[in-house]
């Protein structure tokens, strides 16, 4: 059976609990089978990362404290590409991100390797944070952000190539879906300063309940399945997790039976007055 598969997300960068942070609400119109993988590389990196069994996805941090999420930003060719719940090179292109020690090495990685990887893409490190926004008829942009200034918020539409993701034009109901969704978490980050309060702050429905307009998504064709927060300069790595919308599997860990992991792994699973 034909299935297309839809890839909406909200994506976060900023500065919590004295340090860089990113965050990233993942919503899909399937049930993901997820795992958390913590990795060491031959050369002694240590890698955590989300992966979804389902279409080899993945998104995490290394032990030097580089990070990267993305969100969906399909036009042309990009979307006529996802067709089914099938594994693409998205995955891959987010690991080879994460086995580089700089970030300068980090961002090259995610505009050129294997073409790069599409949509809006926060990078960083304990020292700064970055944007990358890139799609298959658009150069990447690559813009440092400025964590003084609150947090930065990317959905699903262009903020500099305006022809990229939804479109007043092309897809009305859904632009105007992510812009509502955008301007609502910054509203809800406004201000928080903990970086445990951040991924709830933007967990909720504030619109009626199975609105295509809330943060947390709960309709027939979107579900939010879950989030992640990582805090850079602590080497944290959260995974928060909406009941009944993923199969979480646990924790693999890969490293050497000796080996002393640098990067703290928690996982969260909300109950149903914190999603309210």
């Amino acid at each position: 059976m034909y299935m297309r598969l839809i890839r909406e997300c909200i994506v976060v960068g900023g500065k919590a609990s004295g340090g860089h942070v990113l965050g990233k609400t993942r919503d899909r119109n399937y049930a993901p089978r997820l795992q958390i993988i913590r990795d060491v590389t031959p050369e002694g990196l240590e890698i955590v990362y989300i992966h979804d069994l389902d279409t080899d996805y993945a998104e995490g941090m290394n032990s030097e404290g580089i990070g990267v999420v993305n969100a969906a930003l399909l036009v042309g060719e990009d979307e006529m590409a996802v067709k089914g719940k099938i594994a693409s090179d998205d995955g891959p292109r987010m690991f080879h991100a994460l086995q580089q020690t700089t970030l300068r090495d980090a961002i090259q990685s995610l505009v050129s390797w294997k073409d790069g990887i599409k949509g809006h893409t926060f990078v960083g490190s304990p020292k700064s944070l970055y944007s990358i926004e890139l799609t298959s008829k658009n150069n990447p942009v690559v813009k440092r952000l400025n964590t003084k200034t609150g947090f930065d918020v990317r959905t699903n539409h262009g903020e500099t190539h305006s022809d990229a993701g939804y479109t007043p034009d092309r897809r009305p109901d859904d632009y105007l879906s992510s812009k509502i969704r955008k301007a609502t978490a910054e509203m809800e980050l406004a201000g928080t300063d903990d970086h445990n309060e951040m991924m709830p702050a933007i967990a909720k429905q504030n619109f009626d309940k199975g609105s295509n307009y809330n943060m947390m998504r709960t309709t027939d064709n979107m579900r939010s399945t879950n989030q992640v927060m990582m805090h850079l300069d602590n080497l944290e790595f959260t995974c928060y997790l909406f009941p009944e919308e993923c199969k979480f599997k646990g924790v693999v860990d890969k490293t050497p039976d000796d080996y002393e992991p640098k990067i703290k792994i928690r996982v969260h699973e909300y109950d149903e007055e914190e999603t309210k």
